[in-house]
């Protein structure tokens, strides 16, 4: 009785040790092949532009003297910020006063000569050319005051607006010629721009104001936030790149930071100009050429089938698809390199990536 127990217990052990393996050798022989996928979805996408370039100030003015002098006074230094209408710099007037003094005295005679040209003319005591030169001589001492007390007004250097002093050329007692640089001035109300330049293909990506992001070596752990303000209608003709302006979004409160003209800058411009993209993984490619890869696509059975997809661009891990897929087809990810032409698979969902 135990012998006979032993052997039925022997035997169904037998079975299931078949069975198991007649189950593996099957999945041995089986052609299909494990394989992540993941849906195609297109969206409106672009490609941002990655920059780099020097931190500028909006705008640069260089101040002078309207004429020329000995420099009496020196108001600021380099690196100071100053006031709208706040004196820089004045020449000595010593010279100049003389000069308005000089044209005054000039015309008040001139006044007095036509007064009385005027009141013998009535007696016909004198012609009507020496009347009118009578005049003429008073309109021209006139026009000469008027130069004298503009040369006056102009013979200080005040600030056109509030700003800073970038460079100061000149110290006092020193002779000036009429328009020598004295001062480089930076207003503060135009800003802060990032000015560089990019390719053929990028330029026509862009619009104005179209958003971008920079960073300055610095201040590392800050992004400031930037506009496109322009676009150049040529190329360079050294380099044939095409220079674009980017304006920096004003900061204020406690991300307020003192920046200073020559920063090297770094970012992304996010062109607004976009269009319908599919986003795939790098691993999902099995080769590329050119602007062309090729990816498997599976049916409605589970059936793998070689497709010619059409590059826009390859980014990172990520490659954008113009066309060769359609919306919602499922693109094999993972394992794509163990397939052929109709090969059968056994399908996983690949995670969101």
């Amino acid at each position: 009785m135990t012998n006979t127990l032993f052997i039925s217990q022997l035997l169904l052990l037998c079975g299931v040790l078949f069975s198991s393996f007649t189950l593996q050798a099957a999945d041995l022989v089986s052609d299909t092949v494990p394989v992540e996928v993941a849906p195609v979805n297109f969206k409106e996408y672009a490609k941002p532009l990655r920059v780099s370039g020097l931190l500028e100030n909006k705008s640069e003015q260089t101040l002078a003297f309207k004429v020329s002098g000995l420099v009496a006074k020196v108001y600021v230094d380099e690196g100071q910020f100053v006031k709208k209408g706040q004196r820089l710099a004045v020449l000595n007037l010593e010279e100049i006063d003389a000069q308005v003094a000089k044209a005054k005295s000039v015309l008040a005679n001139a006044e007095r000569n036509l007064e009385r040209f005027q009141s013998l003319q009535g007696q016909n005591a004198l012609s009507m050319d020496q009347l009118q030169s009578a005049q003429t001589r008073m309109d021209v001492a006139q026009s000469d005051l008027t130069v004298a007390k503009f040369n006056r007004r102009h013979a200080e250097i005040k600030a056109p607006a509030s700003g800073r002093i970038l460079k100061r050329s000149i110290e006092p007692n020193e002779l000036l010629a009429s328009g020598q640089p004295a001062f480089v001035f930076a207003s503060k109300k135009r800003g802060w721009v990032l000015r560089t330049g990019v390719t053929d293909k990028d330029i026509v990506r862009l619009g104005m104001t179209d958003a971008a992001e920079l960073k300055f070596d610095a201040y590392p752990n800050q992004i400031f936030k930037a506009q496109v303000s322009e676009l150049a209608g040529r190329a360079d003709a050294a380099t044939q790149t095409f220079e674009i302006e980017l304006r920096l979004e004003p900061l204020e409160g406690k991300n307020r930071r003192n920046l200073l003209a020559g920063f090297v800058g770094h970012g992304r411009v996010y062109p607004s100009n976009k269009e319908s993209l599919a986003l795939l993984p790098l691993t999902s490619v099995l080769r590329t050429k050119a602007d062309q890869a090729e990816v498997f696509v599976l049916d409605a059975d589970d059936k793998a089938h070689l497709r010619t997809v059409n590059i826009a661009f390859i980014e990172g891990g990520i490659m954008a698809v113009r066309d060769g897929v359609q919306e919602n087809e499922r693109i094999v990810v993972q394992g794509a390199p163990y397939l052929s032409e109709g090969s059968g698979v056994s399908v996983h969902i690949a995670a969101n990536r």
